[in-house]
């Protein structure tokens, strides 16, 4: 199992990971500012599906599932 916990800032990570040992819980520090390159298409279809979520255009996933069902049973 993991959690994530994001720290604001270096004290408070300092001081998470002091209580961690404190409590002899084992954890693992990663860096997650890691930069991803998106190429332009990619960069528009994620632009859109944001607009798309800004205004209320998503389906949830029971709908989606529910309709791959009755095109898989076709």
């Amino acid at each position: 199992m993991a959690i994530l916990i994001q720290t604001s800032s270096q004290e408070e990570q300092s001081l998470l990971e002091s209580l961690l040992r404190k409590m002899k819980i084992s954890f693992e520090n990663t860096e997650t500012n890691q930069k991803v390159n998106v190429s332009e298409q990619e960069m528009q279809s994620i632009e859109k599906g944001l607009n798309q979520a800004k205004n209320g255009l998503l389906n949830s996933s029971e709908n989606v599932h529910r309709k791959a069902k009755l095109l898989c049973s076709k």
